[in-house]
């Protein structure tokens, strides 16, 4: 989840971003701008979800950036931090589409309050209803019965959806990657990259994983031995969802390892075919969202 902060204020740029980085939910990354201008290039270049901007500035107000992103129709979420506290004013950017207007000063709390549902919307905004054909030679499962499996098997509050087709960044690294392969040939035939959150979410689906092995999974990128076994186990009860449609056999899952660094398959996978992959999100209560690509081979 991408914000930019956008103030002439060096030092309030530093409070926010320090405040922003005590947000639990999920880890946020974050870019600061000192201009409206400088913002609107990061925006072209970085493309944030969220932009938090100060009103008065020398060069472009808040509110002017506020009316540019919308103008732009920008596929991006805007609010104010500002000393700006007049209900008339605070109307005027509501009414120009701002989703609030915190005015300094704030603690923390208040700004986590005021984030966390831009940081839900922005995470339900990237599923879909759209389901392309798979090959029919694609050992890959239905979402809907993957599901159901994992109400049976790991936890009935467990949600996945398909979401619009994922790409590679290397701010979503580190990561965790299965290989499923067919149980007689030894064959590979399915790989699932899982975002850390992903991780987080099937772990602690299948097993009682305490909050702070979670928090240095997200916050720091430490997945412990203990979160890889848990995934491990969610993903190997359910693997003959991952059902070859020739030969009737389900796929088993044959290793889980973790991904620290890119290279070039893991981006080549990225890439591939709308046919032979299928991209998810995974949920369970007060949890952040995880990604899932699913590729398939023949």
């Amino acid at each position: 989840m991408k914000i930019l902060l956008v103030d002439d204020s060096a030092a309030t740029l530093e409070i926010i971003k320090r405040g922003l980085e005590k947000f639990e939910y999920r880890k946020l990354l974050i870019k600061k701008a000192n201009s409206a201008k400088e913002a609107l290039k990061e925006i072209g270049s970085w493309q944030p979800d969220i932009v938090l901007t100060d009103w008065h500035m020398p060069d472009i107000s808040g509110l002017s950036l506020l009316k540019a992103i919308k103008q732009k129709q920008l596929d991006i979420t805007i609010a104010m931090v500002t000393t700006v506290d007049e209900q008339d004013k605070v109307r005027v950017a509501l009414e120009h589409g701002a989703e609030f207007v915190l005015s300094k000063p704030f603690a923390d709390n208040d700004l986590h309050h005021k984030i966390m549902p831009l940081v839900l919307a922005a995470e339900a905004k990237i599923k879909t209803r759209k389901i392309h054909t798979l090959h029919k030679g694609v050992a890959l499962p239905q979402v809907g019965q993957w599901e159901r499996l994992m109400h049976k098997h790991v936890d009935d509050k467990l949600e996945l959806h398909q979401v619009n087709p994922l790409s590679f960044s290397p701010e979503d690294l580190p990561c965790v990657m299965a290989v499923f392969e067919d149980p007689e040939s030894q064959k590979m035939r399915a790989i699932a990259i899982l975002d850390i959150y992903a991780v987080c979410v099937l772990a602690k689906s299948a097993r009682a994983i305490s909050e702070q092995t979670s928090h240095d999974a997200i916050h720091l990128s430490q997945i412990s031995p203990e979160l890889l076994s848990a995934c491990k186990e969610a993903l190997s009860s359910t693997s003959y969802a991952f059902l070859d449609s020739y030969t009737r056999r389900s796929l088993r899952l044959k290793s889980l390892r973790f991904i620290g660094k890119p290279f070039a398959k893991l981006r080549r996978l990225y890439k591939s075919a709308d046919n032979m992959r299928i991209d998810l999100c995974c949920q369970r209560p007060n949890m952040a969202q995880g990604k899932i690509l699913l590729v398939g081979f023949l």
